[in-house]
């Protein structure tokens, strides 16, 4: 199975500025894109390092004018110095509070396309 065959959502390039809050520690930066299940962190200060892999931390975006917090768990790290891989983190959304839902709802209808 790759990667793609487990995404659950699309991805939309969406660059917005981020806050992760991991281990009493801020990184800030711009993303990539995000999907309802997750996003990639670019552009992280400080830099993110591979040990943070598995670990859990809070994720805050703003978008549209809203704050949208979402739990979430490192599930990539590559560092600016990799040649294969594009330098940030991919994070997966832990649907398992209601704040974290409530945002993938307010995320999922600001991806819906408007009508006129």
């Amino acid at each position: 199975m790759t990667p793609s065959d487990r995404r659950k959502h699309t991805r939309v390039a969406i660059e917005t500025e981020y806050h992760l809050f991991l281990n009493g520690e801020e990184y800030s930066g711009t993303t990539g894109n995000i999907s309802l299940s997750g996003a990639f962190l670019a552009k992280s200060e400080p830099e993110l390092m591979p040990s943070c892999v598995s670990q859990s931390g809070l994720l805050t975006i703003t978008l549209n004018g809203e704050s949208l917090s979402f739990k979430c768990e490192i599930v990539y790290v590559a560092t600016h110095d990799n040649e294969m891989l594009p330098a940030g983190a991919g994070v997966v959304f832990c649907d398992t509070d209601d704040e974290t839902v409530t945002s993938q709802l307010n995320l999922a209808i600001s991806q819906k396309p408007s009508i006129s």
